[in-house]
């Protein structure tokens, strides 16, 4: 059986995500899809609109993947690049994924994966370092190298979505060579933007949904999103704002340095600002700069006041945690079962015999999901367990 893997947020789950399934399956007839979806907070540094397994039933029972898994907390918080990685790590770890497919909007399997195999070459890891110290960002000497290296190709990074699926290529050739991409050229809104050819972008939804214009967003969304969205609660900085800030004044430098991506004296920065800003907006402002755009403080704030260190980040997933299936995705996990290296969380009770590393990578999840639900009792995720969607 072809099993493709997708990494993904579905923050919320949209038209566009089910036509790069729809995509996936007209290509690989008879083919399943694992969704590895971040969990309660995504990687432009915020919580999700819904908690983890409400996105992940509403993909499902819109005809979406058949089997969603969590990405790590440590990935799902994570640059572009730590995001990719730890997507991939998990996909290997299953041990039964063939296939990895991911959006991207001009370039071609063939031109990725030969982009992809000049930037894991040691010669562009020498060109970068010494384009870094002189470029406004890692993207822009990226690009730079690139250009000088595999120039027929390199116009591929100027685009977010095509420089993530050239990462993806880069891991997967790294990690999981056997794995086979699937790139789909996307439709639909831009980043950020408002709808096209009836596809929305996700961040378009949320605007809607948190402005109070929630009919708007529910048009544009599949009707199992309206059933459960609609009486869901809403997730937003806002509610974590009032802890945040108060928590952020207890941090050290020594501290802040210890948090992933810092460098190049940020901690100094941060740490300022931390002592100073009043408010969130006032704290990002503080922060942000041409070298650290605001998703990335934002991540950086949220490490902090969850706990997520640069030593945790670098671990590798320690489990998978399953959070919605279809019939078809109980027979995957059945399968992956058997072929996973790692253990496979179903019902949150199974956590309790998770030890070392496991165990405590569980336990940050666990504190994370706990400031996501407050002001519900400490303690919600053990009561939580995956949708299953029966068939008709």
């Amino acid at each position: 059986m072809n099993i493709c893997a997708i990494i993904t947020e579905y923050n919320p789950f949209h038209a566009g995500h089910a036509y790069q399934i729809e995509e996936v399956c007209r290509r690989l007839p008879d083919c399943a899809v694992i969704s590895l979806m971040s969990g309660n907070y995504v990687q432009r540094g915020e919580p999700a609109i819904w908690d983890k397994y409400l996105r992940a039933a509403c993909a499902v029972d819109a005809g979406g993947p058949d089997l969603v898994l969590e990405l790590p907390l440590t990935a799902a918080l994570s640059s572009a690049e730590g995001f990719a990685q730890g997507g991939i790590h998990l996909a290997a770890a299953l041990g039964c994924v063939t296939h990895l497919s991911f959006g991207c909007e001009t370039g071609t399997e063939e031109y990725l994966m030969q982009l992809a195999a000049c930037l894991n070459t040691d010669e562009f890891s020498a060109r970068l370092r010494a384009l870094l110290p002189n470029s406004a960002s890692y993207a822009h000497a990226a690009a730079a190298a690139a250009q000088e290296l595999c120039p027929q190709a390199a116009s591929l990074l100027d685009s977010p979505n095509d420089l993530l699926a050239v990462q993806y290529c880069r891991l997967l050739q790294k990690i999981c060579p056997g794995v086979q991409p699937i790139a789909v050229r996307r439709r639909g809104a831009a980043h950020d933007g408002t709808p096209e050819a009836g596809i929305p972008s996700a961040s378009h939804v949320r605007r809607l949904l948190r402005a109070g214009r929630a009919d708007e967003a529910f048009d544009l969304l599949p009707s199992a999103c309206r059933e459960r969205g609609s009486v869901a609660r809403r997730h937003s900085w806002d509610d974590l704002a009032s802890a945040v800030l108060p928590y952020l004044r207890r941090l050290t430098p020594e501290d802040i340095r210890a948090l992933p991506g810092v460098s190049e004296g940020l901690e100094n920065r941060f740490y300022q600002a931390c002592q100073k800003a009043q408010t969130l907006d006032e704290l990002w402002d503080r922060v942000r700069s041409r070298r650290h755009p605001l998703s990335r403080v934002r991540r950086l704030v949220l490490c902090a006041y969850l706990g997520i260190t640069q030593e945790l980040t670098a671990l590798p997933p320690a489990f998978v945690t399953v959070l919605a299936m279809n019939t078809r995705g109980r027979e995957v996990l059945r399968t992956m079962k058997q072929t996973c290296s790692l253990p496979v969380i179903v019902k949150p009770t199974q956590a309790r015999t998770l030890t070392g590393t496991a165990a405590r990578l569980w336990n940050l999840t666990l504190s994370a999901d706990d400031q996501f639900y407050f002001p519900a009792p400490a303690g919600t995720s053990w009561t939580q367990t995956p949708f299953y969607r029966r068939p008709y």
